[in-house]
């Protein structure tokens, strides 16, 4: 049995069976087939593969300079004279036959010329054959392994494994929340049935006047004296009048649900917190839209703007004139206003926020470097912003006489008990809460319309 073959025999014997498979590729009609050029990469990474090998036990044993002799021979290094050549040749054992390198024989050889000329890439490359750098003739594949050993931050496979992606601890809302203010202006009170019951003062006449001390004791209609002298001499007081009604308001349910999985509740601590708190904001929300603009049809509640006998006022000179018509409005029905609601669009423009003097420029509610809480008050109002109000609309009034009567206030349930959620691991997360409203006094308020 003949003895294995080293390394430096089986680049010898390697070299020129690549130059030989080479020039036969090239020489097919259409050039090398994609199957030739991965033969050729193959026995590429297997001389790169030979060429540490040799590195390496030259340097264990001491011979480095005999592996770059030889190395350097395969590789291209020029051999000037033929006592040099015969040196490397008796140093590393290499015949140099026709006087030249394998190297060499294999760069120049018209099969690897037509190979490059026929299959170069953009990048100057042909796969994972040679390229010749200087006087030294290396092999890309012996690039392509040292980039895969390359040490990198983006690989999980390399030190990415160890990088961790940093996130703050904060959620940022993309959607955002409104503020709700409407439901504090009201007054809030707890109720125990399902019908919320408020009366009303319907009718009022107010008779006080001036009386004559009397003059008689006879009673009119007796005695011939005549009725209609009963006020005017005989001390008798003139009569006011006050009528009421009872006025009901169904109590209704505001409710929404968001599906999750059993999973996510249970690992995602920070996920139930969110959801739980954005569910009983959602509440809040259809709340305000509710005592608004509610129409009073089941399941709505009936809100300010759809209640019967409240004020309206047109838009006379400037919008901030138009508040005070509104004002007054209220004033004269002997009721004192507390707040104002209005649309951001409406406050935050020349008609109110942005209003200027006309001759120095200065604007006219308030300073500009002063907080947005600040500058939220007109006439002695509060003003609460809020995209729940009607644009184009204000709404002055006395909001204590707007009721919110709390059946149940905001609750969050879990459940799994809907469809086949129990067998999916599915939970329904619900925010319930019920309530009705109502005003207890229409001529507290006052709208303006058109700013």
């Amino acid at each position: 049995m003949s003895e294995p073959l080293t390394p430096r025999e089986q680049l010898e014997k390697l070299i020129p069976e690549l130059v030989d498979f080479t020039e036969k590729a090239a020489a097919k009609e259409g050039g090398a087939s994609a199957e030739d050029r991965q033969t050729i990469e193959k026995m590429g990474d297997k001389v790169g593969s030979l060429m540490e090998t040799v590195r390496a036990t030259a340097t264990a044993n001491g011979q480095v300079d005999v592996a770059k002799a030889f190395l350097g021979e395969l590789g291209g290094a020029t051999v000037t004279t033929e006592d040099a050549q015969a040196d490397m040749a008796a140093k590393s054992g290499i015949i140099n036959p026709n006087g030249m390198t394998l190297g060499e024989a294999f760069a120049k050889s018209p099969g690897y010329q037509e190979l490059l000329r026929t299959n170069k890439s953009s990048d100057g490359s042909i796969g994972k054959a040679y390229i010749q750098r200087g006087a030294t003739f290396e092999s890309p594949s012996l690039y392509a392994a040292a980039g895969k050993a390359l040490i990198t931050g983006l690989s999980d496979t390399s030190a990415g494994a160890f990088v961790t992606t940093q996130r703050l601890p904060v959620t940022t809302d993309l959607v955002g929340e409104r503020r709700t203010y409407v439901r504090d202006l009201c007054t809030n009170i707890t109720i125990e049935s399902d019908t919320f019951d408020y009366v009303t003062v319907t009718g009022k006449t107010n008779a006080a006047a001036p009386v004559l001390e009397a003059t008689s004791s006879a009673t009119p209609g007796l005695s011939g004296v005549a009725v209609g002298a009963y006020t005017a001499a005989h001390g008798v007081k003139p009569e006011s009048t006050i009528t009421f009604a009872v006025v009901s308001s169904i109590v209704e349910t505001i409710a929404h649900i968001i599906p999750i999985t059993r999973r996510a509740a249970a690992d995602g601590g920070q996920v139930r917190q969110m959801v739980d708190a954005f569910m009983l904001y959602g509440l809040r929300e259809e709340e305000e839209d509710q005592i608004l603009n509610g129409s009073g049809t089941t399941p709505n509640l009936r809100g300010i703007l759809n209640t019967v006998g409240i004020n309206t006022v047109g838009s006379a000179g400037t919008d901030i004139d138009a508040i005070v018509d509104a004002i007054a409005a209220v004033r004269n029905d002997n009721r004192e206003p507390t707040a104002m609601v209005i649309h951001p669009n409406d406050w935050y423009s020349t008609g109110f926020l942005l209003a200027k003097d006309g001759v120095n420029g200065g604007y006219l509610i308030g300073d500009p470097r002063a907080s947005i809480d600040q500058l939220n008050s007109l006439w002695g109002l509060r003003v609460v912003v809020t995209p729940a109000m009607t644009e184009n609309t204000a709404l002055v009034g006395d909001f204590r006489q707007a009721v919110v009567a709390d059946r149940q206030q905001g609750t969050i349930y879990v459940s799994d008990s809907h469809n086949d959620w129990f067998a999916r691991n599915l939970l329904a997360i619900l925010a319930e809460e019920r309530l009705g409203f109502g005003v207890l006094d229409p001529e507290a308020f006052a709208t303006v319309t058109a700013l």
